[in-house]
């Protein structure tokens, strides 16, 4: 690192990309940007908060299919939402068995996940990583207004 700039040695790339959307940002003029838009803010589920960790669930899992690897290729997950504790993340990912790094940044969560998922890979910890972040307008966003 040279005046605050980390400079990668080797070639970090996001090699898939995906994202959820609500209804309302599935009405809007980036709808056709979105690969996934609810039809139900809670995913089925009883509460806003289990909507949350489906969500984290569900875009890990179609990001892996995306993105033509197996799980067994993903070597950490660092995400994060805004609900105490990342508990949103943690109950959406349990079940997939990949370690994952629960990161807190409020609104750079996403930036903090991606960075330390390339300083992991340009560090030779790991090959492959999935960056993720979530942010549920009833759950997370209403403990912040």
């Amino acid at each position: 690192m040279k005046n605050q700039t980390i400079i990668f040695s080797r070639s970090v790339y996001i090699k898939e990309a995906i994202s959820i959307a609500g209804i309302k940002e599935g009405e809007g003029p980036l709808k056709s940007e979105f690969d996934i838009i609810l039809t139900d803010d809670k995913c089925g589920e009883d509460t806003w908060e289990a909507a949350q960790s489906k969500l984290q669930e569900e875009i890990v899992l179609e990001l892996i299919r995306k993105a033509n690897v197996s799980k067994k290729d993903i070597e950490c997950i660092f995400a994060g939402d805004l609900l105490n504790q990342c508990a949103g993340t943690h109950y959406g990912l349990r079940d997939i068995e990949i370690p994952f790094l629960g990161l807190y940044g409020a609104c750079s969560t996403m930036a903090e996940s991606l960075l330390m998922g390339s300083v992991f890979i340009d560090g030779g910890y790991c090959k492959n990583v999935i960056a993720t972040t979530s942010s549920h307008f009833c759950s997370a966003e209403r403990q912040f207004r």
